[in-house]
């Protein structure tokens, strides 16, 4: 399992900057002036030079992926429920996710945005278990159908 863990951790992070990257071009592009904002104003501001919060950014959106992709192998633990599971994953990526949001300035640092990040975070979360639930049972019937053949 930590074998998996890792190669999980080392392709989350690539894709969480891949995801990352490409959010910051589709961001850039609906500014519609030509220019491409790699860095949030508040990141900016808060680092010595642009190449630093590039870099911040970098590291942030690929801790980020490997966090989502390492963090799946918890629903292979067999000894745990499916609510365990859920729960642990949630909280686990809901705060790696609301530090990296915080570090980067992607919400203002208020109480009241800080509640809307959460509860977005939470419909986000909800959607992504729902659809990938409702894959993997979908899977499982189908593995079960073909084996009563």
């Amino acid at each position: 399992m930590l074998k998996e863990t890792i190669k999980r951790a080392v392709l989350g992070f690539m894709y969480g900057v891949f995801i990352g990257q490409t959010i910051l071009i589709i961001e850039s592009l609906f500014a519609g002036d030509g220019n491409f904002y790699a860095i949030t104003p508040y990141l900016a501001a808060h680092t010595n030079t642009k190449l630093a919060a590039v870099i911040i950014q970098y590291f942030i959106t690929g801790i980020l992926g490997t966090t989502f992709a390492a963090g799946s192998i918890i629903f292979e633990m067999d000894r745990w429920s499916l609510l365990l599971q859920t729960v642990v994953h949630f909280l686990i990526t809901s705060v790696v996710m609301y530090f990296a949001g915080f570090l980067c300035g992607w919400f203002p640092h208020t109480a009241l945005s800080t509640l809307a990040w959460f509860g977005i975070f939470i419909v986000v979360y909800i959607i992504f278990w729902a659809s990938f639930y409702s894959y993997y049972k979908k899977k499982t019937r189908e593995i079960n159908e073909s084996l009563k053949k």
